[in-house]
């Protein structure tokens, strides 16, 4: 009898142990700090013993630092314990697709759907699907994405066929910038139907397409979004830009790209004389970008940036080797990652302006002999300009880039660079200096 009380305290120590070491963790994963809430899990798992919630969340902390092995350990325990939780599944979905195995990411991402449907797992699930070049069932699966609550789409989503309306048709973007240049290819064939085009864009990419699609047979009136989305045309309907490979199909529609005369060079859907092709001058001139969107809120985006983007080790590696291999250097980079290279600052002949539009953007791209650029915007844009450009892709690339493939689907002009492994790009630049060398001798 006299141990009974003892037993309970000791129990009651273990709840406040505990609840502290969540609250802890709690806000670490608010501000971004996975490793602090790694630890957290770990220090609760010796605690308390095999947890499949803990085995996961330690697994979701280990992923959102880039590392998609420790992530699927961990995800396999809490599979091991409870296999008819979805999130589990879901976990290792996504620490396969990371490690590119695509084909098993896929089974576990529907068996993930089969026990917990959820949009996001849809979504995920799309991605793959289009790696896989499964592109008819990947953009129809990722329709589902429109229920997620944080899109927030610009016009809400409608039920039906809005491409069969024949009034007209409001187009609109979403999601990130690179998305909306890859999209906007499904615009060529749209133009061919002669039913009046409204396009809804991001206010920064409208003289861009203004400029750029305006050789189209029927220019769409480019405008850019509101706080309030405007009326639709009389008896029109709308439609986002990333669901028009789902309604009309045909990804990665090579045909609005049409090689020109000058071999090797490819002409793209945004074309415009305002942009015209460089002379080939003594030295060959190249631009540089070497960060991704910085966007830090979002613990997943924040996740892409930092792997796509390179170290300042690195860039001062690859400035160098250029420069010394006798390119004339451009830099191109956006926001707050241009004074990353303010140590080389005299290794750059000409630098982008600060205030410059993805349209002024375009003019400067043209007047490159190559891009050099990590997964970001101006890697899409210089695609769909058709212009040469070299990709630098962390090692678990974005499925849109496929696997193990140097060329591009989506953009014909483009050439990739893998990392070998996660978070080595030393072997990258070895490569893309090997083939600079050869490029231009």
């Amino acid at each position: 009898m006299g141990g009974a009380p003892e037993a309970q305290s000791i129990e009651v120590g273990h709840l406040v142990t505990l609840a502290t070491q969540l609250r802890s963790i709690a806000a670490a994963e608010a501000s971004g700090r996975w490793e602090l809430a790694l630890e957290g899990y770990r220090a609760l798992l010796s605690v308390v013993g095999l947890d499949h919630r803990l085995l996961a969340n330690a697994g979701q902390a280990c992923w959102y630092l880039d590392r998609p092995r420790q992530a699927f350990a961990y995800y396999r325990q809490a599979l091991a314990l409870q296999p008819a939780d979805g999130v589990p599944w879901l976990g290792v979905a996504n620490a396969l697709r990371d490690l590119n195995r695509f084909e098993a990411a896929n089974v576990c991402y529907e068996r993930s759907l089969e026990l917990a449907p959820a949009a996001i797992t849809a979504w995920n699930c799309s991605q793959v699907l289009v790696g896989l070049e499964r592109f008819g069932q990947a953009f129809a699966l990722a329709e589902q994405r429109l229920q997620l609550a944080q899109l927030q789409p610009y016009r809400l989503p409608v039920s039906g066929a809005p491409l069969a309306a024949s009034a007209g048709l409001h187009l609109w973007s979403e999601q990130g910038f690179g998305d909306s240049l890859q999209f906007l290819r499904w615009c060529v064939p749209l133009s061919h139907h002669r039913v009046p085009l409204v396009l809804e864009l991001d206010p920064a990419l409208v003289p861009l397409a203004r400029e750029g699609l305006a050789w189209l047979p029927a220019p769409l009136a480019v405008q850019p979004q509101q706080p309030e989305p405007p009326p639709l045309l009389a008896g029109g309907a709308h439609c986002s830009l990333l669901s028009l490979p789902h309604h009309l199909g045909g990804a990665p529609l090579p045909e609005v790209f049409a090689p020109t005369g000058r071999q090797g060079v490819w002409q793209g859907y945004l074309r415009s004389e305002a942009w015209p092709l460089r002379e080939p001058g003594a030295q060959p001139r190249v631009g540089l970008v070497w960060a991704a969107g910085r966007k830090l809120d979002d613990p997943f985006a924040a996740r892409e940036y930092r792997k796509r983007s390179l170290p300042a080790a690195v860039l001062g590696q690859l400035v160098g080797a250029l420069h010394t291999a006798g390119a004339e250097l451009v830099n191109l980079q956006f926001g707050h990652d241009r004074p990353l290279a303010d140590p080389w600052r005299d290794r750059f002949a000409l630098a982008l302006p600060s205030t410059a539009d993805f349209a002024e953007t375009a003019g400067w791209i043209r007047q490159l002999d190559l891009l050099i650029s990590v997964d970001t915007a101006a890697a899409h844009l210089a695609g769909a300009l058709g212009h040469p450009c070299w990709l630098l892709l962390p090692y678990s690339a974005d499925p849109r880039w496929l696997r193990r493939r140097a060329d591009c689907p989506w953009y014909p002009s483009l050439r990739l660079f893998r990392q070998p492994a996660t978070g080595q790009w030393l072997p990258v630049l070895e490569q893309v200096m090997e083939a600079f060398r050869c490029w231009w001798p």
